[in-house]
């Protein structure tokens, strides 16, 4: 537009960013629904002090809080970088410090229910603290936190001693806040500080501690996050499906062109249990072991497909310990489990002899 801004569009999102890179507007279309409150701005990037008491390199202390200041100086203003199709994505530069600079390119590819920000941040400070920060148009108490296999619910106020100790904490791949209908999640890749505060998602980026080491974290950093507004709970939209996708993209790789039917080594019926884990077992050649587990906090029985030649499948816990009392039936090569609220199992499963072919080399 004239006015240097942007707005990207793909038949599930509109995504509006100004000269300096920050969501101005984001709609699910699906609902017509905003994201982002009228005259915030998210994706707007915060520069804290950050000087603990005693131990640098582990301590946050809350009053840094107090010292927020937005990085507001624009280097390169946003420009195109693909124009459309499978993929459009624009690229921005911001100046953190006379020292530090972050580049960012902002994708959204066809089909795909979040907007993508591929950051890279050359770092040089001292005790300082950069966040990121998403005002949304969601009120909630709680916001949902993702922790390892499951997730948990945190306040989203400070109102007392307990609460306000809480101003950071941890999230895996995503953190959510949601109300009846509506949603916004917020995905990431390898920052786990997260907080919700009121209707102010943000994710904590880099520190810059002193001691023990003063080079810490210091020199050039790439790292993604993403956002995903979404209809219904983070359970119906598939967030947590989503956020592993999000972590574990699908590679591409050359070949030659040749027919061949789609096959997959393994598939869960339940959107509700994750397939987490596929390994060798440790003692033994001929077996893979599964970990699965429930996401959603749920009671459920459900089945686990298989390609592969399984002649035997029995249930081991987390040593790879079989429960002789534990054998499953192989139905039309799949098995039946239950599973409790969060509860992880481990499956170990033999392969007949001279099963291992094609998608069945470890």
């Amino acid at each position: 537009k004239a006015d240097g801004s942007v707005t990207m569009e793909n038949g599930i999102l509109a995504v509006h960013l100004d000269t300096m890179g920050r969501v101005t507007s984001l709609r699910l279309m699906q609902l017509e629904r905003e994201s982002v409150p009228e005259g915030c701005h998210a994706n707007q990037f915060m520069i804290f002090d950050d000087i603990p008491l005693y131990w640098d390199a582990w301590d946050v202390m809350d009053y840094h809080l107090e010292t927020k200041k937005p990085v507001l100086h624009l280097l390169h203003p946003l420009e195109i970088i693909l124009p459309g199709g499978l993929r459009g994505s624009v690229k921005f530069s911001l100046q953190i410090s006379e020292k530090s600079i972050l580049t960012q390119e902002v994708i959204l590819d066809a089909t795909c229910p979040y907007v993508r920000f591929l950051t890279q941040v050359n770092w040089e400070e001292a005790h300082k603290f950069l966040k990121v920060e998403f005002p949304v148009n969601v009120r909630n108490m709680n916001a949902t936190y993702e922790i390892q296999f499951g997730h948990l619910q945190r306040p989203t106020h400070w109102n007392t001693s307990w609460d306000w100790a809480r101003f950071e904490v941890w999230a895996h791949k995503w953190m959510d806040l949601s109300e009846h209908g509506f949603g916004v999640a917020l995905l990431n890749d390898c920052k786990h500080g997260a907080s919700a505060n009121g209707n102010v998602m943000s994710l904590s980026l880099l520190r810059a501690p002193k001691l023990p080491d003063a080079t810490t974290d210091m020199g050039p950093h790439q790292f993604s996050y993403a956002v995903m507004p979404h209809a219904g709970s983070f359970k119906e939209a598939g967030v947590i499906q989503h956020a592993y996708s999000f972590n574990f993209p699908i590679h591409t790789v050359s070949a030659v062109s040749a027919p061949s039917p789609a096959w997959s080594a393994f598939s869960v019926q339940s959107p509700a249990i994750v397939l987490e884990t596929i390994k060798q077992a440790e003692d033994r050649p001929d077996a893979l072991v599964a970990r699965l587990y429930e996401s959603h906090g749920s009671t459920i029985v459900t089945w686990l497909h298989t390609s592969l030649p399984v002649k035997e499948a029995i249930i081991c816990d987390l040593l790879e310990r079989p429960d002789p009392s534990s054998h499953l039936s192989l139905e039309e090569h799949s098995v039946k489990l239950s599973f409790k609220p969060f509860q992880v199992r481990g499956l170990e499963m033999t392969i007949s002899q001279g099963g291992w072919g094609r998608g069945c080399n470890l």
